[in-house]
C-alpha cells in the first residue's frame, strides 16, 4: 500500500468496455485538475466483454473478482485502494467524475462520509432513470432517514466518497445492491459527519442497466427493516403489548365503558392477540439486537446497552413466575366452574388471561434459553 496516494477512485465494472475508458480519463483529469497523488482502481467483476483490457489500456490498476455483486465488487476495491480518501462511482459513465472533485473537497474539509445528490440540489437527465426509480429511491430514503435519523436527500446516488479510518469502522458485508444502503446505515448509527453534494445523472451510453426495481428494491428495503430492529421489531412489539394489557386491565373488573358503550369479556381474545403478537414481536428485537451486536453486524445502541444489562437467568426464573401464576389463575376459574356444576362457564375471561400468560410464560422460557445459545462461545 502506497501511503503517498492522497486519493483513490474506484469503479466497478461489469461488461462497460464502452464507457469504462472514458470514466478513467475523467477520473484522472479530477485527480491532476486537484494537483494531488491519487489512483484509479477498477474492478472487473467476470465481464464477458473485453473491459479488463480496455481498462488496464486506459491506465486504470485493474483488478479481477470473482464473487458477482455489487458489493463484493466494491469491498474488493476498497481492499486495494491506497488513498487517505475513497471515491467510488459506476464506470457506465452516468456518474461524472469530473465531479469528484466536489466530493474530496468536502471530504478534505473534515466530514467522514460524503454522498452525491440527484434530487433535491443535483441534476438528473431526461431519461436517465425509469420512473419506477424516481418513486422507489425518495421512498427508501425516506425509510432510511426515519429509521436511522439521518437527513439525506438521495440515499441511493452511487457516487460518493468516505474517509479511510471511517470506511473501516462501517465493517461493511454486503455483496449485492444493498451495499449503498449498509453504507449509509451504518454511518447513520456510528453518526459518522456525512455532507451531500449536487451530482448529475446522465443517461446510459454503454450496455444495458444492471439494477432491477423490484429484485435490488426489495433487497434494499429488506435490509433497511432487518437493520432497522427499533422500528421493525422492538417499537411495533412494544406498542401492541402495551395495548393488550391496558384491555386486559381494563376489563379486570368485568366490563368497561367508553363513549356509552360497554365491553364485555369477548373483548379479551382480542387483547390476549395484541399481547402474545406483540411480546413475539418485541422477543423477536431483543434476540436480534443481541446477535446483531455480538456478530458486530451493528453498531450498540442504547437499547441494545440495555439488554446486554439483562441477567438472562432472571429471564427464565420470571417466565416461570409467569407459567406459576396462570397455572394459579386457570385452578381459580376452575374451582368456579366447578361449584356452576359444570355448567356454564362464568370465568371466560379469567380462562382468556390464564392461557395468555402462560403463552408469554413459555415464550420467555424459550427466548432465555436461545439468548444462552446466542452468547455460547465459539
Amino acid at each position: 500500500m502506497d501511503k503517498s496516494i492522497e486519493l483513490s477512485i474506484i469503479m466497478p465494472c461489469y461488461n462497460e468496455e464502452d464507457t469504462v475508458a472514458i470514466c478513467i480519463k475523467k477520473a484522472k483529469s479530477a485527480i491532476k485538475d486537484l494537483k494531488i497523488k491519487g489512483e484509479v482502481i477498477v474492478i472487473d467483476n467476470n465481464s464477458k466483454d473485453n473491459s479488463f483490457n480496455v481498462a488496464k489500456k486506459a491506465g486504470a490498476i485493474v483488478f479481477k473478482e470473482r464473487l458477482k455483486g455489487y458489493g463484493n465488487a466494491l469491498r474488493k476495491g476498497f481492499k486495494e485502494a491506497s488513498g487517505k480518501y475513497i471515491i467510488m462511482a459506476d464506470s457506465d459513465d452516468t456518474y461524472d467524475f469530473y465531479e469528484s472533485k466536489k466530493i474530496y473537497n468536502r471530504l478534505k474539509k473534515g466530514y467522514d462520509f460524503v454522498i452525491g445528490d440527484r434530487y433535491k440540489k443535483g441534476k438528473i437527465e431526461k431519461g436517465a432513470t425509469p420512473f419506477s426509480h424516481r418513486l422507489g429511491a425518495p421512498l427508501l430514503t425516506f425509510i432510511l432517514n426515519v429509521f436511522y435519523g439521518t437527513n439525506i436527500s438521495d440515499a441511493h446516488c452511487g457516487m460518493r466518497g468516505i474517509e479511510r479510518n471511517a470506511y473501516k469502522r462501517l465493517n461493511l458485508q454486503t455483496e449485492g445492491m444493498e451495499f449503498a444502503s449498509e453504507m449509509i446505515v451504518k454511518a447513520g448509527k456510528l453518526k459518522l459527519k456525512i455532507s451531500e453534494v449536487p451530482i448529475t445523472l446522465s443517461k446510459r451510453k454503454g450496455s444495458e442497466a444492471k439494477l432491477s426495481t423490484f429484485k435490488d428494491g426489495w433487497r434494499h428495503l429488506s435490509f433497511l427493516l432487518t437493520q432497522g430492529t427499533n422500528f421493525t421489531f422492538i417499537y411495533p412489539g412494544t406498542l401492541l403489548l402495551i395495548l393488550g394489557i391496558i384491555m386486559f386491565i381494563l376489563l379486570s373488573p368485568g366490563h368497561f365503558t367508553i363513549f356509552g358503550r360497554t365491553f364485555y369479556y369477548h373483548i379479551l381474545y382480542i387483547a390476549s392477540l395484541l399481547s402474545i403478537l406483540g411480546y413475539n414481536i418485541l422477543i423477536f428485537g431483543v434476540l436480534t439486537k443481541q446477535y446483531s451486536s455480538k456478530e458486530k453486524f451493528t453498531p450498540i445502541d442504547k437499547i441494545t446497552e440495555l439488554i446486554q444489562q439483562i441477567d438472562m437467568n432472571k429471564i427464565l426464573i420470571f417466565g416461570l413466575l409467569l407459567i406459576l401464576l396462570s397455572i394459579l389463575i386457570l385452578i381459580d376459574a376452575y374451582i368456579i366452574w366447578a361449584q356452576n356444576h359444570f355448567g356454564v362457564l362464568l370465568s371466560s375471561g379469567k380462562v382468556i388471561a390464564g392461557i395468555t400468560i402462560f403463552i408469554l410464560g413459555t415464550q420467555t422460557i424459550f427466548a432465555g434459553l436461545f439468548s444462552k445459545i446466542i452468547e455460547l462461545k465459539n
